[in-house]
């Protein structure tokens, strides 16, 4: 009876004793990567045979006394156990953690990039009208943008009242001008004879006053003065042989003592004559004063007048008579090219009277406006300006005749994608209004130089069905997709895992793991890039690890 109960205490110390080193024994088996609990279960699983050694030793004594041999462990297991557990906590430290790592892989690489374009025609016809005069074109009727029109389908008419009546006017002025270069024309004919004839009676009438000069200087003016004297002269003597003769027959008569009647008539007769020929000279002795005082110094500033104006007249007439005829001839000449410009504009407003109805050149949709690179950016200010009562402006695009088909897609592409970009490359094409339809579109061209900064033109290609024409027309917008690039098995890291040498921009390296965790400075060559993979070409194979950091030690 007292061997057994011995027994049964001595296996209840050894099961209280055993009991922490088991229990830590399954908390690490919970979390074996974790190197801290790894240590602290591998302790008393060293430290069992000695607790096993001391289990055992109270069964060498079993013969002493029960109470003592079980009162010892229950004593000493509370101690045994802390210190078990405390001590590789700070004997040995927890290990470093593994540092991340990217594994290069092969995977498919491709370089993909989405544009913006718009789908455009190949035949299109620009309405665009060029008048030589009129600016005036105020809008009576226009078709909508988007209507269909047939060849010579009136497209817009004008307001024609004003050019007509501009050229009822025109018509009017140049029937007179008509007359007035007739009449011009008559008189320049006219003046052609009539010059040379007036400049020949202008230096004759210059000679003529330089010759009546001469004359009355040399002749008439010394004519005169005799003249004057001889006359009073001879008056003087009429006078004087009056005189006498009445002298004569007073004695005569007075001789005899009867005097007839006769005799007294002839006294009364001579006496009368004496008397006339009395006043005749004192009369001419007045004139003789006149002439000689005035009439003779006044007919040498006439003469002398006379002769200068001539003169002045045929020195007037030298130059003006020609430039008189010359002028004349300008006049016929002006007045030709006026009728000559007035033909010329006649004809332009014809031209321009046409204009007022400008018709379809060709089938197709009406769209306002020029198209610039598949766009139409002026419909909605043009609306405006095609609506009743507006004013289109000449030598502008006002609308464009856009045939349905055939097509092609007009998009940009940016410079530093221009690289990648060929003649002849295939691509995905999606009407915006229609995502679900993929279209099939090459290259045609891209351009030789930017149209503006950073961007160049492209032309794509692409076949439609007679459905999809229906569906697709000019003006409309579109996601193109270009794989300029693609590979199915690349070496594939991500960009920022690469980077490059500071000293040589073409030289790139990686900081692989080795085997036994350190890093090592490697250097790959790197070929295509997308957004976020990179290709590599040398350098590195499947199954690497990249460190996802470089070291702090690295340089």
């Amino acid at each position: 009876m007292n061997c057994c109960l011995r027994s049964l205490v001595l296996f209840f110390i050894i099961s209280a004793w055993l009991s922490p080193a088991v229990m830590a024994a399954g908390a690490s088996s919970d979390k074996p990567d974790t190197p801290t609990a790894a240590a602290a279960s591998d302790k008393p699983a060293k430290e069992e045979p000695a607790a096993a050694a001391a289990s055992a030793k109270p069964a060498k004594e079993e013969p002493a006394a029960a109470p003592a041999a079980s009162a010892k462990p229950a004593k000493e297991e509370p101690a045994a156990a802390p210190a078990a557990s405390a001590k590789p906590a700070k004997e040995e430290p927890a290990a470093a953690p593994a540092a991340p790592t990217y594994t290069v892989k092969r995977e498919p690489f491709k370089i993909q990039f989405d544009l913006d374009g718009s789908f455009e025609s190949r035949n299109m016809a620009e309405i665009i009208f060029h008048p030589e005069e009129w600016m005036s074109f105020t809008v009576v009727e226009a078709v909508e943008h988007g209507a269909r029109v047939k060849k010579g389908d009136v497209l817009v008419e004008f307001d024609s009242e004003k050019i007509d009546k501009a050229i009822a006017d025109l018509r009017a002025e140049q029937q007179i001008a008509e007359v007035a270069i007739k009449t011009a024309e008559d008189q320049l004919a006219t003046l052609e004879k009539s010059t040379p004839m007036d400049l020949e009676t202008s230096q004759r009438a210059q000679r003529i006053a330089e010759e009546d000069q001469k004359n009355y200087i040399e002749v008439i003016r010394p004519m005169e003065i005799k003249s004057v004297d001889k006359i009073l002269k001879f008056y003087k003597q009429y006078l004087e042989y009056d005189r006498q003769e009445l002298e004569q027959l007073e004695k005569m008569y007075k001789a005899d003592d009867l005097t007839e009647e006769t005799e007294k008539i002839v006294l009364q007769r001579a006496r009368d004559t004496l008397e006339r020929d009395e006043y005749f000279v004192e009369q001419f002795e007045v004139q003789r004063d006149q002439v000689l005082k005035y009439q003779i110094p006044r007919m040498d500033v006439q003469i002398k007048e006379a002769l200068q104006r001539k003169t002045l007249a045929w020195n007037k007439d030298q130059v003006e008579l020609p430039l008189n005829l010359e002028k004349q001839r300008l006049d016929v000449a002006r007045l030709k090219v006026q009728i000559a410009r007035s033909k010329e504009r006649m004809k332009n407003l014809l031209a321009d009277q046409a204009l007022m109805k400008i018709k379809a050149p060709a089938d197709g949709y009406v769209y306002y406006g020029r198209c610039q690179r598949g766009k139409f950016p002026e419909i909605t200010s043009l609306a405006e300006s095609l609506r009743r009562g507006g004013n289109a402006m000449p030598h502008h695009v006002i609308m464009t005749i856009v045939e349905p088909r055939p097509l092609f897609i007009h998009s940009t592409v940016s410079e530093d994608r221009l690289q990648y970009v060929r003649n002849g490359m295939d691509g995905k094409a999606s009407p915006t209004g229609y995502p679900d339809i993929k279209l099939d579109v090459t290259v045609d061209e891209v351009g030789k130089i930017p149209f503006s900064m950073g961007s160049f033109d492209l032309q794509l290609s692409l076949d439609l069905d007679d459905q999809l024409s229906k569906v697709v027309l000019p003006g409309m917008v579109c996601k193109i997709k270009l794989t300029p690039y693609s590979k199915a098995d690349a070496l594939i890291v991500p960009p920022k895992l690469v980077s490059a040498d500071p000293l040589d921009d073409e030289k790139h390296f990686v900081y692989l793991q080795t085997k036994d965790g350190k890093a090592e400075k490697h250097e790959v060559t790197v070929g295509k890039q997308n957004d976020k993979q990179m290709e590599i070409l040398k350098g590195l194979s499947e199954g690497d690890k990249i460190l996802l950091e470089p070291p702090k030690d690295a340089k």
